[in-house]
């Protein structure tokens, strides 16, 4: 074969492979979009109950928060806590509580039980429980339970 029938044949063979992926493609593609056309006819949406999608995301969290009519539990009761023991690491003493579920809670001096409930203090053998009832500053002592 001469030179220039094989270029020929290299450009028939080239062209044979090349038109037939875009032939092929076109043909599905109009199929496709009618199959479509067909789909966004029966779709339907609402916004109702989504948020506006504009709207930045931490403004949404900020008006959960301050949001009036939501009473959410926030620490817990003395009733609702079991004094365990006390643990000391490094020089920071810990109260160990149990709470209703059996869960382990450890505070230290400072820490909050609830809104006006706090550990006053922790020693060795005892933690000090602080109020504030009326202005002033009212204490719970508890010792360590002994079996």
């Amino acid at each position: 074969m001469s030179p220039s029938g094989n270029r020929l044949l290299s450009a028939l063979l080239f062209f044979s492979i090349v038109s037939v992926p875009f032939g092929a493609c076109a043909g599905e593609k109009q199929g496709a979009t009618a199959a479509t056309a067909q789909d966004m006819d029966r779709f339907s949406y609402t916004s109702k109950d989504r948020r506006d999608p504009f709207e930045p995301v931490y403004l949404l969290k900020a008006a959960r928060r301050t949001s009036v009519g939501t009473t959410r539990k926030e620490g817990y009761e003395l009733d609702e806590l079991k004094f365990v023991g006390m643990m000391k690491s490094g020089s920071v003493t810990f109260a160990l509580m149990e709470d209703m579920q059996g869960k382990g809670l450890l505070f230290k001096k400072g820490d909050f039980l609830n809104r006006n409930l706090w550990v006053f203090d922790a020693l060795e053998d005892k933690v000090i429980l602080a109020y504030k009832l009326r202005g002033d500053i009212r204490k719970i002592s508890l010792d360590i339970p002994r079996k």
